[in-house]
């Protein structure tokens, strides 16, 4: 080893180097502070006092994280660095010495910092932001200039350079999730939720909609005895309301007013037709959150979905869009629909208008179509042409699953029976 170019004794070394560890630590602390304390919760103390500094300051950071973030690891490094420098100028018990070092460090420069930020976050963010913001002042020239170098260099390679703005992604925010699941401080039923949210603003209006074929309509030519009976029995408080044909939707009839209109007059002469509200309609590729925003803003609760041809594709309504997030919500007067029922082992009965990711998920199947949402569908994409009566207890056998075709009603797969193979015989009951 090279001679001590700086002549000090091993025990200022050895004070040198504890200083280090311990303004590494604080550092770590003040950091992991900033972050454990959430912006609404720093929002809340500046709405309560608008003349608290501290409360402003920690704003500021929570608003721009790198503010503090990467004058706090350019002071890591250099703490480190010179820490590490006077136990290598000591010049004895190297290897024993670094090791100690090491230690030290990840002791007290990293664990418990960070430990303790998380039980005393608040306390400790407000007590230490004024320390954070000399730092920050002092720092910012060398950041300044860090930063413009690797925008630079981020340009060359043409790619972004505002990339800071999401401090997390949306796959780490469900990594997180998975981490809190596994140690049971967040639910089931919790990370479904927060992961329904994420996927809230990718789907479109046609993937949750109830097609053409399953919505109940009138027909304003119909006398009313043709659906009167049906109208108080199906009890839906809002419905469609075409003239010759399902494609001209010309109104949505609420059941509030037609019963108004009833007592007054009788059912029989009531005009459907007077009391009709504007239909809301909507390209069936609308984004649900956008139509989520419209529905609220126009006080509409039902949508009609218009295919790419003009044509009446199905509806949506603000309780659909809803159920994406927090899932089914069933009144009293709906009725319990079972899709997937287990009759033996991997043997299911499975009506044709279940969800074809709903089923993967449920089986652990592995199902996917690029034309096709429903298990119904899937099988006639298979068969190439339209399903009729002959067509029951046909066998269609896809990968290790074996369907087969229960029932069939008006051109559409209604039943079906899925047994799945786990061991490659899968025509051996």
């Amino acid at each position: 080893m090279s001679e001590d170019p700086i002549n000090l004794s091993n025990s200022t070394y050895v004070m040198v180097a504890v200083i280090m560890v311990f303004l590494n630590g604080l550092i770590t602390l003040s950091n992991s502070a900033m972050e454990a304390v959430s912006r609404n919760r720093i929002s809340q103390w500046v709405e309560e006092d608008k003349n608290d500094v501290k409360s402003a300051r920690l704003l500021k950071f929570a608003e721009r994280p790198y503010l503090y973030r990467y004058p706090n690891k350019l002071l890591n490094y250099i703490f480190m660095s010179v820490g590490f420098f006077s136990i290598i100028f000591m010049n004895e018990k190297l290897i024993l010495s670094l090791v100690v070092y090491f230690l030290c460090l990840l002791s007290f420069s990293e664990i418990f910092p960070r430990k303790l930020a998380k039980q005393r976050s608040e306390e400790l963010a407000r007590g230490l932001c004024g320390l954070q913001n000399i730092v920050s002042i002092l720092m910012f020239p060398i950041i300044w200039v860090a930063l413009k170098f690797a925008n630079v260099i981020l340009l060359i390679f043409k790619l972004k350079t505002d990339v800071d703005e999401q401090e997390y992604s949306e796959e780490e925010i469900m990594s997180i999730l998975e981490v809190g699941q596994l140690t049971g401080s967040l639910k089931e039923e919790g990370k479904k939720m927060i992961g329904s949210i994420f996927q809230f603003d990718d789907e479109r209006a046609y993937e949750i909609m109830t097609p053409r074929t399953d919505v109940f309509m009138i027909d304003i030519t119909d006398p009313p005895e043709e659906y009167v009976d049906q109208l108080m029995k199906l009890r839906y408080t809002r419905m469609p309301v075409c003239r010759n044909g399902s494609d001209d939707i010309i109104g949505i009839l609420h059941i509030k007013d037609y019963l108004i209109k009833a007592r007054e007059s009788g059912f029989d002469k009531v005009n459907i037709e007077e009391i009709l509200r504007e239909p809301y309609f909507v390209p069936e590729t609308k984004k649900i959150d956008t139509l989520f925003v419209e529905l609220q803003k126009e006080r509409q609760h039902i949508a009609i979905l218009i295919d790419e041809y003009g044509g009446f594709s199905g509806i949506v309504t603000v309780e659909d869009i809803i159920e994406e997030i927090v899932g089914e919500i069933d009144d009293e007067y709906d009725e319990a629909e079972v899709y997937i029922e287990k009759i033996e082992d991997d043997t299911y009965l499975v009506d044709g208008n279940v969800d074809l990711d709903n089923l993967n998920e449920e089986l652990g199947t592995n199902l996917m179509s690029e034309t096709s949402e429903t298990l119904g569908g899937f099988i006639i994409d298979i068969l190439g042409e339209i399903p009729q009566d002959g067509y029951i207890n046909q066998t269609i056998e896809f990968d290790n699953i074996l369907f087969t075709i229960l029932s069939v009603k008006e051109r559409r797969i209604e039943k079906i029976r899925l047994k799945i193979s786990r061991n490659d015989d899968i025509y051996n009951s």
